[in-house]
């Protein structure tokens, strides 16, 4: 009688039947707790026993779940050299525990990568993004007040953190505005982002207005629509309008009275950041200089650990700057891991951002092409967003190559239709 030949994947479903559907799950409570700062212990925990599941599967299936995908050279060069300027940080050991975490976001990566390659299973977590988006978004619209500033954080720990969320995953509901067709699911998409540019409007951070703006723009290039230029025309206007009044407003002189009550303007006036960020970026500069091939070491704290108990002469109407980060995530690196970590680093945003939008051309599946649009235009709105605060830090670090997986699993179906053609 002739022998049935059986693969480790039949052997895995004999042996353990649910181990996928059991990790796929647990990947679902893990995304949807990022964004939540009560469910952090979810997130901490959750790693853990994916770790061990993951452990589980690969001896059970006698191989790996790493799969090839077009950022893994720029992706695993930048790796590699952040390892590389362990040896020579001020405080190896806390690079070394930051390093730890890079390795967690990258694991996440592929991971989503392999559990989410089926269809069925993409649009489950594609619907899990937008429905926590809902909720973070009209959530923190509630929370609005006039009269502090500081009121807008949704679930997160501060309005930083709300705002590079929404820079992240606003262009992903736009782009799902833009390309779905049917008219429900169209409405749906169009009420969400409505939805989460206002909470972003309310949270008053012209940082993040400037970083949605930029979105706006590179969509309006993109898409090629007169609605989407309109749109980028009418923020554009408000931006410069509002650029010009809070000038005004913040240079006046001491002890003129403002026409309008500080309190009620509905977008921040001062300039006191403006000037403390310059402040700080000129002192990030000079010590670049300095340290210029392996810096200071990886990890966000260690500007503080090593310039924060340093005395240092501060200027009338100055802040102090050696007890801040470099509020800028291209100096940071410079800084942190040398230059040569900045151009990987670069080097692997613009892959990112190219692959995505060049397979967002090819690909006809509305979600697949929604997906790669509000990625690509998310890579780029992210790097502004991030020149002014170095966020790309815990779970946003996480989101954020969740939804980079998603569009490299889009690109993966761009590739099935270009071969097809051909």
């Amino acid at each position: 009688m002739r022998e049935v030949a059986t693969s480790p994947g039949t052997d895995s479903v004999a042996a353990l039947p649910n181990l996928e559907s059991i990790i796929r799950g647990l990947l679902y409570v893990y995304i949807f707790s990022l964004p939540f700062n009560r469910l952090l212990f979810i997130e901490r925990n959750g790693f853990i026993i994916l770790l061990i599941l993951l452990v589980l599967w690969c001896v059970v299936n006698r191989r790996h779940f790493f799969t090839r995908t077009p950022i893994d050279v720029p992706l695993v060069a930048f790796v590699a050299w952040v390892a590389v300027t362990i040896p020579f940080a001020t405080f190896p050991a806390y690079s070394a525990k930051e390093f730890a975490k890079l390795l967690q976001q990258g694991l996440i990566y592929y991971v989503v990568m392999y559990f989410f390659k089926d269809g069925p299973h993409r649009i489950r977590l594609l619907s899990l993004l937008v429905g926590v988006l809902i909720l973070v978004s009209a959530y923190g619209v509630t929370q609005f007040d006039i009269h502090d500033r500081q009121a807008v954080v949704s679930f997160f720990p501060g309005e930083v953190w709300l705002t590079t969320y929404l820079v992240m995953f606003i262009p992903l509901c736009f782009a799902l505005a833009l390309c779905e067709e049917r008219p429900w699911p169209k409405a749906l998409y169009v009420s969400v982002s409505v939805l989460a540019v206002a909470c972003l409007l309310l949270t008053q951070s012209r940082a993040a207005l400037v970083a949605f703006v930029c979105e706006l723009w590179v969509l309006a290039w993109l898409i090629k629509q007169r609605t989407i230029l309109v749109v980028a025309s009418m923020f554009s206007l408000a931006l410069v309008v509002a650029a010009v009044f809070v000038v005004q407003v913040g240079t006046m002189a001491q002890g003129v009275p403002s026409v309008v009550p500080q309190a009620s303007v509905p977008i921040r006036t001062d300039l006191s950041s403006v000037v403390h960020r310059l402040d700080i970026w000129a002192f990030s500069l000079s010590q670049i200089v300095t340290h210029p091939i392996v810096g200071i070491g990886y990890g966000n704290e260690t500007f503080k650990l090593r310039y924060g108990h340093t005395p240092e002469e501060v200027p009338p109407g100055h802040s102090p700057v050696r007890n801040q980060g470099t509020h800028n995530i291209f100096l940071n690196l410079a800084l942190h891991v040398g230059l040569p970590g900045l151009m990987l680093f670069l080097w692997l945003a613009a892959r990112m951002a190219h692959t995505a939008l060049a397979a967002f051309r090819q690909v006809t599946d509305p979600v697949s092409k929604a997906v790669l649009l509000g990625t690509g235009v998310s890579v780029i709105g992210m790097g502004v967003r991030l020149m002014f605060d170095q966020m790309f830090v815990g779970t946003l670090a996480i989101q954020f190559w969740i939804l980079v997986a998603m569009a490299m699993l889009a690109h993966s179906t761009a590739d099935r239709t270009q071969a097809q053609r051909v």
